[in-house]
């Protein structure tokens, strides 16, 4: 039985540190790591599943009865009403290739409702957090939500298709809309960390739509942007994750802008 949701976010943070650990002695091993290919461009290492395992260990320790929805596991249903999210190693490809740019990333759902969000970038060790009506947090410092800038000011981030995971039609339509107006975007190649990174202001938005992404790839991250005051829907407006195939993340005062842009293609 979970007690205290309080005591369910500190151990799944101690869970993201411990991932994170075996990250970064497996990052300075980078262009030596042996990996399979589950499918076009898409890797799996050792250190993904290893990753996952630490996780589920740790949090499974405390709370032995909690569910688990893991990238390389899959689902492991229980009666818990709390799912824990997992993709233990956002941004493999970057990983394996020595990007210095990946997450560890993880979210609990209460129902069909997320409450908790953890996105770790190991090598920084930077901890951006948040649980449900509390705020966003970097470690232990509480973030204000950013201010909005002008459309032409703004820096925006994405994740792009690759090979056949994706619609690069639709990707490149809604790049070329963007482009003009924004001063620049960026796909630096872990969703979850530039979907969190919103928090600090150092994306001012986030969209997807031509990649297809999965639900462990971004809950956590909803959690975090929408605690730091961003809002988070899919491309027609609808606020509940489970029914999403898009995203974009955005301040308030910019989500209305940017949708009209992105679904003007």
């Amino acid at each position: 039985m979970l007690d205290s949701s309080n005591d369910l976010l500190e151990t799944v943070k101690q869970a993201a540190y411990e991932a994170g650990a075996l990250l970064r002695e497996g990052y300075s091993l980078k262009g030596r790591i042996a990996f399979e290919q589950k499918g076009a461009s898409d890797f799996v290492s050792y250190y993904d599943t290893a990753a996952e395992n630490i996780i589920i260990d740790c949090i499974s320790s405390v709370f032995p009865d909690i569910a688990f929805l893991g990238e390389e596991s899959g689902l492991t249903p229980t009666d818990s009403n709390y799912t824990v999210i997992i993709d233990p190693l956002d941004g493999t490809s970057n990983f394996l290739h020595g990007v210095p740019h990946f997450s560890v990333s993880i979210a609990v759902t209460k129902g069909n409702e997320l409450i908790i969000g953890v996105v770790y970038h190991p090598l920084l060790d930077e901890m951006l957090w948040a649980s449900l009506g509390t705020g966003a947090f970097l470690n232990d410092t509480p973030l204000a939500t950013p201010e909005p800038r002008p459309l032409n000011e703004m820096l925006i981030s994405t994740c792009l298709p690759y090979h056949a995971k994706g619609d690069c039609t639709i990707a490149i339509s809604q790049l070329a809309a963007l482009m003009p107006q924004v001063a620049g975007i960026r796909s630096p190649g872990s969703a979850a960390l530039e979907l969190a990174s919103t928090s600090l202001g150092r994306f001012d938005a986030f969209w997807s739509q031509g990649a297809a992404l999965d639900f462990w790839d971004i809950a956590a991250g909803v959690v975090i942007a929408r605690e730091a005051g961003y809002t988070v829907t899919d491309l027609s407006g609808e606020a509940n994750p489970a029914q999403w195939n898009s995203l974009i993340a955005a301040h308030p005062e910019q989500h209305g802008q940017l949708l009209a842009c992105l679904t003007s293609c």
